[in-house]
């Protein structure tokens, strides 16, 4: 989607007409380029009068002045100013609502000139946007500093080519014209050939103005042997313009080199300040025979035909969405890893590891690397708004950084001047040097890469080239593993940081975040979509609150939560709050344990339960194979009245032989806080279980028969996981699955990790325990079993929920750790009994077979696979499209009897929209 507008310029004119009709004075004033200073009254009448060029904007911009002279332009009859900006930072000052992009550094580190191109034509169209005729890109200069030349893009020389090649190409398809900065005393025949070619470039792609720039206080006019040079070697034919020549001095020795600038060959003067004084002063110079008129005829005649180019034309502007994405994908693409001594970038763990992250020269700002960086690990914290702190502090700092396994330093530099170290401080610099004595550091610098020089003996260290929120955040994820780290340093600052200096830092797998449209979706449709659902659903009561992630090509591309834990709007849900997720259970525990153990070997799904529990060979239930539990086609009941045992409903009375009301020896099994279960019950629930009667219903072949849903299966599959790992299905998983992907919430057992407040309520079970369950399994009968039961108990919130799913997107692989491979997850996700019409693979449920009804939306493709919960609950995940889905409800409190959630297809109906923002659009 594009915003579509049309430029409104002056009417096209006859040069040869209009330079018959201008006066002399009003020759010289367009010739004058004006550098606006607040509301400047002289300027406005020059133009009114048709004696000024053009006016150039800085980053301290008059807006008055440029309102003004961009409905000037509009008037008919008028010679039009060319209005220009010397920077992204005057543009934004024009326009707060622009955000600035990534420049420079950021993309002569990608050592690609397809993101520099994409870049420049967005600063096309927002100058289109705002009527700006000329952008000045100081990103294109070649200036010099203590007798060395730097180039805008860096000091690799074909880098620079590159970058400088798609600069000018991206503004001039947009129809801007390009200008930059060249040192006042460059000169061409001794300069270096790297110097020359760069030169010359500039010319071969028709740069449109070269101007001056001021350097060590010198007045800002090219040698006239440069500007021959110019013009007749390099056969250059834009617009030679001065520097600021009325910048600190007064006006009688700005017009004596106004009209010194002329008499070197200058098309254009830069000014100030005395517009008046130097228009009256050069024609003064005329008649006294100083300025040669066929000069000024000709200058005057190369600015009028630059200003009878402006063509009223329709642009495409890029929407806010789209800009967003562009910027996190070069901010992206531009992180620099200069050394990774330790080798822990990227992290090596995330959740054994114990992080202090400090955050220096923050300035009040949002540490967004800080936030980006909690999503993956927890630390302490420090925050440090200065750049520079003193000795109390770092005396704090080493006490809290000492215990720690690894300290991260986050250094954002607001300062670009050497006066005051690029914002790196000699507290700074002395902290990290004797941290790293200690302990392990990783130290990254957000800004100027000239700080470097202040950080050579850092051990671990990486550079994004800005401040800006969208490069701390893609810092954070190369550190977490996320994403990929290959920029490379645009320049040399030290021996130990050179140009080109970039380790490869290759992302271990691990879920990121980004923008829908880096990935393709349609941002501002998917948060209207998916918002408007949420709302509706909470609006009628279908659910108090929910959780929303949605994942797409390894990012996170939204994570939302809606509502508040109850009805009664006391707790808001956020995104750290963590649900029951109920038979999701099945495919986030016991699905997952078997297959990791069948990737080891230790079970086959085509083998009889008593192959693992052999005590049930005498049982109806021992030549079950375990692919009948998983896909539901055993001979089991939907369900077991385990209760029925343990409580009597109608006296209301539990039985003393397998439940007390409070823990005592032999009764340690929590069910609720005021009912505990014999240390038995297992064994008894098991005993139950084999003993009871098979089902009856059709069967179709010597093992398989009719569909059934039933959680039972989930209890003899959980025995054998159990069997084969030797230890509970909570402590396997805990240990061998769920820590190794850095999962904070998820597992059994929530209160053993969790805060009690996290936790929304379930039900008001007023049929077995007799309170509001909350922080304990929604389940009666997994809540017997003390809450890890195959079939339910586990909790999580959507964000580590999702890392289990991308895990099994990624077909097993996450974080440098190997849970098992793509057969394993192809015979998992693989449909045996369609013939049967039964939809179910093993373990996961799947998109609808024909004339069925199923759980997903009528979008996703026949790959996707996943699970619903009777809380309120879905996880899916599409192999097809590369996504993850989640969602999280209590759907369920107060009373299961609410069904709304499922009558009014919220859960699909979310999931629809991910495709419906993708293009596709809803079958009729």
């Amino acid at each position: 989607m594009s915003l579509i507008s049309t430029k409104t310029v002056a009417s096209d004119f006859d040069v040869d007409s209009l330079f018959s009709k201008l006066t002399l004075e009003q020759k010289i004033g367009q010739i004058i380029f004006a550098i606006p200073q607040k509301n400047d009254s002289e300027l406005k009448s020059l133009g009114r009068e048709n004696k000024l060029g053009g006016v150039i904007f800085s980053q301290n911009c008059s807006k008055n002045s440029f309102t003004y002279f961009s409905n000037l332009n509009k008037l008919p009859n008028k010679v039009p100013v060319l209005i220009g900006s010397t920077s992204q930072q005057s543009i934004n000052c024009l326009d707060p609502n622009f955000s600035l992009l990534p420049d420079r550094y950021n993309l002569s580190a990608i050592n690609s000139n397809i993101f520099t191109f994409n870049i420049y034509q967005e600063i096309g169209k927002i100058n289109n946007k705002l009527n700006l005729d000329v952008y000045f890109s100081n990103s294109l200069s070649i200036k010099k500093d203590k007798g060395f030349y730097h180039y805008g893009f860096g000091d690799d020389v074909i880098n620079v080519l590159k970058n400088n090649h798609a600069a000018i190409k991206g503004l001039h398809q947009k129809s801007i014209l390009t200008g930059t900065t060249l040192s006042y005393d460059f000169d061409y025949k001794k300069v270096d050939d790297n110097i020359k070619n760069i030169l010359t470039q500039l010319v071969k792609d028709n740069i449109d103005i070269l101007k001056a720039s001021r350097e060590d206080f010198e007045t800002p006019i090219f040698r006239k042997e440069f500007i021959d040079q110019l013009k007749d070697s390099l056969n250059y034919n834009g617009l030679i313009a001065s520097g600021d020549l009325a910048l600190g001095i007064n006006a009688s020795l700005t017009v004596d080199n106004a009209i010194h600038a002329l008499q070197n060959g200058h098309d254009v003067i830069a000014l100030s300040a005395y517009y008046t004084e130097v228009i009256k002063g050069i024609a003064l110079g005329i008649k006294k025979g100083k300025v040669d008129t066929i000069l000024i005829n000709k200058n005057v005649r190369k600015v009028l035909e630059l200003k009878a180019k402006k063509k009223s034309y329709i642009t495409n502007y890029t929407p806010k969405e789209d800009l967003k994405a562009i910027k996190a994908d070069t901010y992206e693409k531009s992180v620099t890893v200069l050394n990774n001594t330790d080798s822990i970038i990227p992290l090596p763990s995330l959740n054994k590891t114990s992080y202090q992250l400090v955050s220096i020269g923050l300035k009040g700002h949002e540490d967004s690397f800080g936030n980006t960086l909690k999503m993956f690990v927890d630390y302490d914290y420090h925050r440090i708004e200065q750049p520079s702190f003193s000795t109390s502090q770092v005396n704090l700092l080493f006490e809290s950084c000492k215990n720690k396994d690894i300290v991260i330093v986050n250094i954002v530099c607001h300062q670009e001047s050497s006066k005051h170290r690029y914002g790196v401080s000699y507290a700074t610099e002395q902290f990290i040097e004797q941290l790293q004595h200690k302990t392990k550091v990783i130290v990254i610098l957000h800004g100027a890469p000239d700080g470097l020089r202040y950080l050579d003996k850092s051990q671990n260290t990486i550079i994004n080239y800005s401040t800006d929120k969208y490069a701390q955040e893609a810092s954070a994820q190369v550190i977490a593993g996320s994403i990929s780290g290959n920029g490379k340093l645009p320049i040399t600052i030290t021996p130990n940081f050179v140009v080109n200096k970039g380790d490869k830092i290759k992302n271990v797998g691990r879920l990121g975040y980004g923008q829908p449209n880096q990935v393709g979706i349609d941002g501002n449709k998917l948060n209207y979509l998916i918002d408007s659902i949420a709302n509706h659903a909470i609006n009628i009561e279908a659910t108090p609150g929910c959780q929303i992630v949605v994942a797409k090509n390894g990012k996170i591309v939204f994570e939302k939560s809606y509502g508040y834990f109850t009805y009664e709007k006391e707790t808001p849900v956020t995104n750290q709050t963590v649900y029951d997720i109920a038979s999701v259970t099945k495919v986030a525990a016991t699905t997952q344990a078997l297959m990791m153990l069948d990737y080891q070997d230790s079970i086959n799904v085509n083998n009889s339960l008593d192959h693992y529990i052999t005590n049930t060979d005498t049982t109806n239930k021992g030549d079950i194979k375990l692919i009948q539990f998983l896909t539901h086609t055993a001979p089991l009941k939907g369900g077991y009245y385990f209760w029925g045992h343990v409580y009597d409903r109608d006296k209301k009375e539990y039985n003393p032989t397998y439940i007390s009301p409070y823990k005592k020896k032999g009764f340690t099994v929590e069910v609720t806080p005021d009912l505990y279960a014999s240390d038995t019950i297992k064994n008894a629930m098991w005993d139950w279980l084999l003993a009871s009667p098979i089902s009856t219903r059709r069967r179709y072949t010597k093992s398989v028969y009719r569909y059934w849903y039933s959680d039972l299966g989930y209890y003899f599959l959980q025995r054998v996981v159990e069997k084969e790992a030797n230890t509970s299905i909570d402590k396997y998983l805990a240990k061998n699955l769920y820590e190794p992907l850095g999962t904070r919430t998820l597992g059994y057992l929530p209160l053993k990790r969790i805060n009690l407040n996290r936790i929304p309520p379930t039900e008001m079970d007023i049929n077995y325990r007799q309170c509001l369950i909350k922080g304990i399994v929604h389940d009666p009968s997994a809540d017997l079993m003390g809450g890890v039961a195959g079939h339910a108990g586990v909790f999580s919130n959507a964000h580590d929920l999702a890392i289990l799913m991308q895990m099994n997107l990624q077909k097993g692989t996450y974080g440098q750790h190997q849970f098992f491979d793509e057969t394993t997850l192809n015979n998992f996700n693989r449909q045996p009994y369609t013939r049967f019409k039964n939809r179910r693979a093993l373990g996961w449920d799947k998109p609808p077979l024909k004339g069925d009804e199923g759980n997903t939306s009528p979008l996703a493709p026949k790959s996707t696979f996943g699970h619903t919960g009777f809380t309120g609950t879905c996880a899916w995940v599409d192999p097809t499209n590369s996504i993850v889905y989640i969602f999280l409800s209590n759907r369920v409190y107060p009373t299961a009897r609410n069904n709304k959630l499922a009558k009014e297809n919220i859960r699909e109906g979310i999931q629809s929209a991910i495709y419906q923002a993708m293009g596709e659009e809803l079958p009729q």
